[in-house]
């Protein structure tokens, strides 16, 4: 693994796992939405996990290491990030408004269903 393809796919892995740890960050900082903090925790998680199994086939062939260097492996994690990917998209379109769907279904019917009153005693 040398020269300038060795270098892109250097580069590329280096930035998925740079990419899911910023997007980790800012999506704990910033909020927002259950829901949607989920989806980015999920794909800073492929992010992250995806470099990091990157870094470690590209050390493994820059070692040339036979079984864990070869040259099959990247096809097969560029696979892996597709259908994790595909994953990720089809919960974020599909399951995501069901839920929020839900949620606000539960919201609307809870306002007519009696609270549940403290059980503590007024000192007067």
């Amino acid at each position: 693994m040398g020269g300038l393809i060795g270098t892109v796919v250097f580069i590329l892995f280096i930035a998925f796992f740079v990419l899911g740890t910023v997007g980790r960050i800012v999506a704990d900082r910033k909020g927002g939405s259950r829901l949607m903090l989920d989806v980015a925790n999920r794909l800073s998680t492929l992010f992250v996990t995806m470099g990091i199994i990157g870094l470690c086939l590209f050390l493994f062939s820059f070692e040339e290491i036979e079984l864990f260097g070869a040259r099959f492996w990247y096809p097969v994690w560029f696979m892996v990030v597709l259908v994790w990917a595909f994953m990720i998209y089809r919960y974020a379109t599909h399951e995501v408004p069901t839920k929020q769907k839900r949620a606000q279904e539960l919201e609307a019917r809870s306002k007519y269903l009696p609270k549940a009153h403290s059980k503590k005693k007024r000192r007067r």
